[in-house]
């Protein structure tokens, strides 16, 4: 003090005024400097404060906070109109739920009509978790998400998004789902009922004709026979591949995995051509590399579908020179163990061009093809949907007049024969001389005509029925070694008839009886329906008479083994 005297040079007391003076200044200005800070800060407050209340009402969907009281702090208009649609209506501190009664009060809230305190109460529980998530319906039509989190404070931030749009939108494709599972099923029922109607009178034609096949004929007699019967087999093929495009692409058409010689698959799909191929003075070959001859696990049925296809083709557009089927095995480059079919011809062939559009549907190699040799276009599309069911791939290579080759390569898995096959094999079943007696239950008078001229060549004694009651009837008033049952008949049905049959048996302790449904329903659940209800085969019209004959003699010679 004494130095800052000196320094002024001033007298003690003025020194003393000045000084005071001086402190004095200096608190006034710090505390107005405080008051200054203090005022900035609050203004700053109140500008984040109005920043934050338009960035609330900007937003598209209701926004509320609630404190930890559930009183209503800061809320957006959005949030009013969805809530009461009156803007005066909410107010500071009110609690939440209040805010719901008025909505109510107001009719917002559909789902709470009639059940209004059950419905707040509802809502006050699910409020009580740390998040919730709610839809619920206003009374003008809108849907709304309500969205609930509470803070680390204890609060609640409440959002409302209307989801009307997406609602519309899920309940659009809901409708379309329907709809189209609808004409699925419309499709799939439709398909049924065509190839039952069609398959019927087919199976008259084809039938028929190979009954009266058997018989003597005069060389034009033969000739318009053959010409009959080939329409007919067309008929049937075309036929049968709609039926399974239509299964493939609706993802229905399940492929069977059981165990098969495929030594024996491949030969009777070759077989089908050799008369054919030997008919035109083509040499027919089939190869079978002995690793590949062994009995494999998979679709018999499919295989050989894809087999015949390639081999009809072959033998169809080839006029001279030879058609060959060869079986090999072969990997994959990862190893795993490949089947590879190949079937070659010295035929019409075709280009690069043509070869891009031969496994699309309803196209052939070039339009001459068409009206030269006929088909539909569908084969070669199915063959190559059914290969790739089979995890396997088909391709082709060819090149114009130089003949074609079709290569089919699926996954090898080798199995066992069954059982019954190896004891068969092992010690021959001897028939017996007496005289087989069937039963054929069919409404279709002509269908009962078909089974009388192929199977009374043969000398069985036949009992025919008309329907499943009269099948039922028979059968538990006499002694029968086969059944040939139609599924769709009046009074009673072939599968209702089959279960009483083995219903029938069972309570007598009788071996089951072989029976084959014979019938028109060719599709898979057919199939599956036939055997639930304890057919021992299912063979489609129009059925071919030799196969009849094959699977005939096959049941009776084993029927423990086969009616099961």
């Amino acid at each position: 003090m004494q130095r800052l005297l000196d320094i002024v040079a001033l007298p003690e007391d003025l020194a003393m005024t000045v000084l005071a003076a001086a402190i004095c200044l200096l608190g006034v200005a710090i505390v107005g400097i405080a008051a200054f800070v203090a005022g900035a800060r609050r203004r700053s407050r109140a500008d984040a404060l109005d920043q934050m209340q338009e960035a609330i009402e900007a937003m598209s969907d209701g926004l509320a906070l609630f404190d930890s009281r559930d009183r209503l702090i800061v809320w957006n208009a959005e949030y009013t109109e969805m809530n009461s649609k009156d803007a005066e209506s909410l107010r500071s501190g009110m609690k939440f739920e209040d805010v719901l009664r008025i909505g109510l009060k107001k009719g917002r809230y559909i789902e709470a009509v009639g059940r209004e305190e059950a419905w707040i109460a509802e809502r006050l529980a699910a409020r009580e978790a740390l998040s919730s998530s709610m839809e619920q319906q206003l009374a003008d039509g809108r849907w709304l998400r309500v969205q609930d989190r509470r803070t680390s404070a204890g609060g609640v931030v409440t959002v409302c998004a209307d989801i009307t749009e997406l609602k519309r939108d899920a309940q659009a494709l809901s409708d379309a789902r329907d709809s189209a599972e609808a004409a699925n099923r419309a499709k799939s029922e439709f398909l049924a009922n065509m190839s039952h109607e069609i398959r019927t009178p087919l199976n008259g034609v084809i039938g028929l004709a190979q009954a009266l096949a058997r018989t003597d004929l005069s060389p034009g007699q033969t000739e318009m026979l053959d010409l009959i019967q080939s329409s007919g087999h067309t008929l049937q093929t075309l036929l049968s591949d709609i039926l399974d495009l239509a299964r493939v692409e609706s993802g229905r058409l399940e492929l069977a995995d059981q165990p098969f010689d495929l030594t024996r698959a491949v030969h009777e799909a070759a077989q089908l051509y050799l008369t054919s191929a030997t008919e035109k003075g083509l040499q027919f070959f089939v190869d079978i590399d002995p690793e590949a001859a062994v009995w494999v696990q998979g679709d018999e049925v499919r295989l050989k579908q894809v087999l015949t296809n390639l081999v009809s083709n072959a033998v169809k557009f080839t006029s001279q020179g030879f058609v060959s089927l060869t079986v090999t095995r072969s990997e994959r480059a990862d190893g795993v163990p490949l089947l590879r079919f190949m079937v070659e011809d010295t035929g019409v062939g075709f280009d690069a061009a043509a070869r891009a559009r031969l496994f699309t549907r309803f196209e052939q190699a070039d339009g001459t093809i068409t009206r030269r040799f006929g088909g539909s276009g569908l084969g070669l599309a199915i063959c190559r949907q059914l290969a790739e069911m089979m995890a396997g791939d088909l391709d082709c290579e060819s090149e114009p007049g130089g003949g074609s080759a079709f290569i089919l390569t699926v996954p090898l898995r080798e199995a066992t024969a069954p059982k019954a096959i190896r004891d068969s094999e092992a010690s021959p079943v001897e028939s017996d001389a007496r005289t087989v007696r069937v039963l054929v239950a069919d409404d279709h008078p002509t269908n009962r005509k078909v089974v009388e001229l192929i199977l009374g060549q043969t000398g069985v004694d036949l009992v025919q029925v008309e329907d499943g009651a009269q099948a039922l009837n028979a059968f538990q008033a006499d002694t029968f070694d086969l059944v040939l049952m139609d599924m769709q008949m009046p009074v009673m049905d072939g599968l209702t008839a089959t279960r009483e049959i083995r219903a029938h048996e069972a309570s007598l302790g009788r071996t089951p009886v072989p029976i084959i449904m014979l019938t028109a329903n060719a599709l898979p659940d057919h199939v599956a329906a036939s055997k639930a209800a304890g057919a021992s085969r299912h063979l489609a019209k129009p059925f071919d008479a030799m196969e009849l004959l094959s699977i005939v003699a096959e049941l009776i010679a084993e029927p423990k083994a086969l009616a099961a």
